[in-house]
Parts: structure tokens; C-alpha cells; sequence
């Protein structure tokens, strides 16, 4: 999910929808507590594998003046997969000592911003009506007219007359699901027709976010993301002008998703190189961070401790930015929203680089 931003859980589908609700309803990725960490453990690091060995044999990485060829990298991250695999009491954290020397990871010498993100869950019309008339639209066509329109600011996109001619709508969303979308890099959305798919971030316009609360304060009485519809009805000029002057804008793509599943965790959506998100065990981190690299880190949400939490770096962020920076991703259950949303505070991060 290239968040602001937005692979293969190969093992792993989609369950089938219920009834039209507020939200669509998707069964929680939660299952009995060390099957699901173990299937999640497994399934991240085989991403992180999975999109590692896509790069040229060449590649290299250069982590604090020290050069790391794909071998050194791929070579211990397979073999700590098998041992996951075939060992239930694995000492993790003993076996990943042996393979990788740690290099925490501080933002001007200050323990690093942790912060969280999730995949949005939302109602989307078939045709524009009603309150739902803002398209999610797909790249503009590169053999347009406007060959340069992608790098448009987002008031362009606002007139059906702009993008009609470069572009085409995925499906239609009020303005607060579109932005909430366009934050989080993509959204899990159904019709009025019962369909559900997946919209994710294809590419974006260039420009900088400009958070929507730097309008509004004083006039929604919570400035987060996901409550701005409800500052939307007593407040509908005001919230509209404020998310129109952010300029960013994201362009998605239609995943159409499985209506099986083979395990009870839920498909999550694309992070950056293709890369599929798993929940509580892919993070975004800064650039200067490759991705694929396991990380440990050491903090507490309002839900729980994490200590010595093993994740990989599997997205990217606009807003994203410093050596320690990280953004947890939480999932798609219900009630993630308000712990993501609420998640804000410091605590240790650790960069794992193989030994030579």
C-alpha cells in the first residue's frame, strides 16, 4: 500500500462478504494466537523473499557505508523461512543473531516516530449519486493529448471535463472515503451491487500532501482522517475547501479479489514493488532503508506491548521520512482504524544486516 502513499499471500484468499452495511464487513485476521503468528511470520518473510529475488543478481545495498550484495541478504532470510517452517519452538530472535548484526536506528539521536496505518473499508456506487460522486480514477492514458496531466494538481482532477478524456473511474466515493483512500493508499470498497474489490495506488501527481487539519481546526472537533465525515455533515463547505487544497493525488487500480480462502488471514493489499502487506508484520520506512530487510522493534500502542517485534520493510510513505521512522501496518478488522489512528509515540527500531 503505497500509503500517501499504498506479494502474495499465495496461501491465503479472501472470505466471502455479508449484507450491505456501513462498512463492508470482512472476517478479522485474527485466529488462535501462535497459528497466526506463525502463518503471518512465515508469510511476510516469504515476501520480502518473493520480491528480493525479482532484482538484478547485482543489485546491492549500501546501509550506513557498508555494501550488501542480494546473496548476503537472500541467503539467510530462505533459510530462516525453512526453519519457521519446520520448528514450532524456534529460538526466532537466537537464530536471527546468528545470521545478522543489529543497527539501531535513531532519528537525530532521538528514539524514532512510530506511527500506524491500516486499509480502509468503504461504500462505493456504480454511478455517480448522491453524495457519491467522486471517482477513483486510474492513470491518465501516457498517449493522451495531456501527455503531462498525471502531474496536475488535485483541483484539476476535480471536473469531470479534465479527466474524462485521459482517464476513467474505477468507482464512484463520497469526499472524506476518497481522501481516506487517497491517505492510506488504498481501501477496501463495495457497491450497491454486493461486488467487493480492492482499489490500490497505482501512481500520484508529484506534489506534497497538505493535511486537510490544517484547515479545519477549530472547526471539526477531531482533525483525524477517518472522522472527517462526521465534521463533513455539520460542516460540508468547510471540510470540502480544506481537502481540495491538498494538491497530492492518487491514482488506483482495480483488484478484483478472490471469493475463497484457504486460511482464515485476510488478503492485504499491495505496499511498494508489489510487495503484499502483512498485518502487524510490514512496516513503511524511509527510502534510505531497502526494502525486504527484517527490523526489530520495541514499542507500545494503545492495544498492546511489542517487544523485540520482528517485521520487514515492505512500503513506502510520502510523509515517511528519517533513518528510524517507521509506520506499523495494523490490517483491515474492524476497529483498526481508531488503534492506527491513535498510535503515536516512540520506541526502538533496530536494522538487521547480514554478517559477512
Amino acid at each position: 500500500m503505497k500509503r500517501l502513499l499504498i506479494c502474495l499471500f499465495s496461501l491465503s484468499m479472501v472470505p466471502l462478504f455479508g449484507t450491505l452495511l456501513a462498512k463492508p464487513t470482512v472476517q478479522s485476521h485474527r485466529i488462535p494466537h501462535k497459528k497466526s503468528e506463525s502463518i503471518a511470520l512465515q508469510l511476510a518473510i516469504q515476501e520480502s523473499i518473493q520480491y528480493l529475488q525479482k532484482l538484478p543478481l547485482d543489485t546491492k545495498f549500501l546501509i550506513q557505508g557498508e555494501t550488501i550484495t542480494l546473496n548476503e541478504i537472500l541467503f539467510p532470510l530462505r533459510g530462516l523461512h525453512k526453519q519457521i517452517q519446520g520448528n514450532k519452538n524456534l529460538d526466532l530472535l537466537g537464530e536471527i543473531r546468528k545470521q545478522f548484526k543489529e543497527v539501531e536506528l535513531k532519528t537525530n539521536s532521538e528514539p524514532p516516530l512510530i506511527t500506524g496505518y491500516y486499509e480502509v473499508r468503504i461504500q462505493g456506487r456504480t454511478k455517480p449519486i448522491g453524495n457519491y460522486v467522486y471517482p477513483a480514477l486510474v492513470p491518465p492514458k501516457e498517449n493522451s493529448k495531456e501527455t503531462h496531466s498525471k502531474s496536475y494538481p488535485r483541483e484539476y482532477w476535480k471536473e469531470e471535463s479534465h479527466w474524462k478524456t485521459v482517464s476513467q473511474p474505477i468507482v464512484y466515493l463520497t469526499l472524506t472515503d476518497l481522501h481516506l483512500a487517497q491517505l492510506e493508499g488504498s481501501a477496501l470498497v463495495q457497491t450497491e451491487t454486493k461486488e467487493i474489490f480492492r482499489i490500490n495506488y497505482a501512481t500520484d501527481n508529484g506534489f506534497d500532501y497538505l493535511s486537510p487539519a490544517v484547515h479545519l481546526t477549530g472547526v471539526c472537533p477531531s482533525l483525524k482522517p477517518y472522522e472527517l465525515k462526521f465534521c463533513m455533515e455539520t460542516n460540508p463547505k468547510e471540510v470540502s475547501e480544506a481537502i481540495w487544497k491538498n494538491p497530492r493525488y492518487i491514482f488506483f487500480e482495480k483488484e478484483i479479489l478472490p471469493k475463497k480462502q484457504l486460511s482464515d488471514l485476510v488478503i492485504g493489499p499491495l505496499g511498494s514493488g508489489g510487495i503484499r502487506l502483512v498485518p502487524e508484520r510490514s512496516v513503511a520506512m524511509d527510502k534510505q532503508i531497502p526494502l525486504g530487510f527484517p527490523v526489530l522493534m520495541s514499542f507500545k500502542s494503545i492495544q498492546k506491548t511489542y517487544n523485540d517485534h520482528l517485521v520487514f520493510v515492505h512500503d513506502r510513505g510520502n510523509a515517511i521520512q528519517g533513518e528510524g521512522r517507521v509506520d506499523f501496518y495494523l490490517g483491515n478488522e474492524t476497529g483498526v482504524d481508531k488503534i492506527a489512528n491513535h498510535l503515536l509515540t516512540k520506541g526502538k527500531v533496530i536494522l538487521f544486516i547480514p554478517r559477512k
